[in-house]
């Protein structure tokens, strides 16, 4: 177990360029999009209102259901089918999906108060870090068949097979994806029951 999650950080840390660079790229855009929105008097998003209620709303006081929905729904629908998969087309979808994600989470920034961003700081900061191996998962994936020299140039791997070690990389950074989300979703829902 010990050598699988090692070569699982491995990845990270053969492609620790990107992901530094998404990092950046993420955390300036929500700071941008916080500052742009409080200092232009730009109304609240109306998804911040509707959509922060929503686990409880879905769950109730069942806190490992609320655990469990928003750890399903951040991984497969967030994490992959919206930041993921996109890059396996086009690598920049991954990096425009990223970057909306920040601006999302800028413009939820943006109206909290002092209080509500201490406590929503550690939920964003773990999604955000989940995102962004999404994203760099998402981009490697879709270079490797683009292009295959840009990714693996010193291998000399055909299309074929870059996309398949591409996609090997891809499952052990999900393995980190997932424990990132699931501990951001315990996160989310201790923060959650104890503000409403």
């Amino acid at each position: 177990m010990k050598a699988f999650l090692g070569s699982c950080v491995g990845v990270v840390v053969r492609r620790r360029r990107l992901f530094v660079l998404l990092n950046q790229l993420f955390f300036w855009v929500v700071l941008v999009v916080a500052l742009l929105m409080a200092f232009l008097s730009v109304p609240p998003p109306f998804y911040g209102e509707k959509f922060e209620g929503l686990p409880y709303f879905l769950f109730g006081d069942n806190w490992v259901l609320m655990i469990l929905g928003i750890f399903v729904f951040n991984l497969v629908f967030s994490a992959f089918l919206i930041v993921t998969l996109p890059g396996l087309a086009f690598p920049l979808f991954s990096l425009a999906f990223l970057l909306y994600r920040a601006v999302v989470w800028g413009g939820l920034l943006a109206f909290a108060s002092t209080s509500q961003f201490v406590v929503a700081l550690p939920t964003l900061i773990l999604e955000a870090e989940a995102y962004v191996l999404a994203a760099m998962s998402g981009t490697v994936l879709g270079l490797s068949w683009l292009k295959p020299e840009r990714i693996y140039g010193s291998e000399g791997l055909s299309r074929r097979e870059a996309l398949g070690v591409a996609f090997k990389e891809a499952f052990h950074v999900y393995v980190l994806i997932a424990a990132i989300l699931f501990f951001a979703a315990i996160v989310e829902t201790i923060t959650l029951l104890s503000v409403t």
